[in-house]
């Protein structure tokens, strides 16, 4: 398979399932409205970072459950009603202000990333369902060799979300107040790949 479909595929997931705000995302456009663009860049990368890592231990499980096929008959059937009920909560979800987490004096904005991004272990049950979707779709084949490079994928969508915040600025924070933009449309795509995961 190629490598560059592999890094895609991260990527494209990656880059959607950053979009809901959280305390990454608005803490990003503070930085960038507030005019700190260094700091701005420092704590996406530190955030990327720690996606990496909790993208590459869901992985890693992943390919564990791939390798027995005995555990691995039922977990396309949980990973398919995860994502169906994804949706339901996503569907359900009302607009409520997001206000950037305080972390206390950090001597850094990459510091802050780091502490901010580990709080947020919820990464690795959304990679472990997304990775055993797109492999019970062929869309991707993961191997001890070659599933650095789905990692890496992930954690440079999360970075291209962030800069994206980064430069659009008001824009991105505009668009915080649009319900089904935010919550409806990854709602309905969750909701979409559960449903198409029980039909394959």
């Amino acid at each position: 398979m190629s490598w560059v479909v592999l890094f895609g595929v991260a990527f494209f997931f990656s880059f959607i399932g950053s979009i809901p705000p959280g305390g990454i995302n608005i803490s990003t456009l503070q930085y960038a409205i507030e005019k700190r663009l260094r700091a701005a860049y420092s704590f996406a990368a530190a955030a990327a970072l720690t996606e990496y890592l909790y993208a590459a231990i869901a992985v890693r499980f992943q390919i564990y459950l791939t390798e027995n096929a005995d555990i691995s008959q039922y977990f396309q059937i949980i990973s398919g009603s995860v994502l169906i009920l994804l949706g339901i909560i996503n569907l359900s979800k009302k607009p409520t202000e997001s206000k950037p987490t305080q972390i206390g004096e950090k001597r850094n904005a990459f510091k802050k990333g780091i502490i901010l991004s580990l709080t947020n272990p919820l990464a690795i049950p959304f990679w472990l369902m997304v990775t055993a979707y797109v492999q019970s779709m062929g869309w991707v084949a993961l191997t001890d060799q070659n599933f650095w490079i789905y990692v890496a994928g992930v954690s440079a969508g999360t970075f291209a979300l962030l800069v994206s915040v980064i430069h659009l600025g008001a824009r991105f924070a505009s668009i915080q107040g649009n319900t089904f933009l935010i919550y409806r449309v990854p709602g309905l795509i969750f909701i979409g790949m559960g449903i198409w995961s029980f039909i394959s």
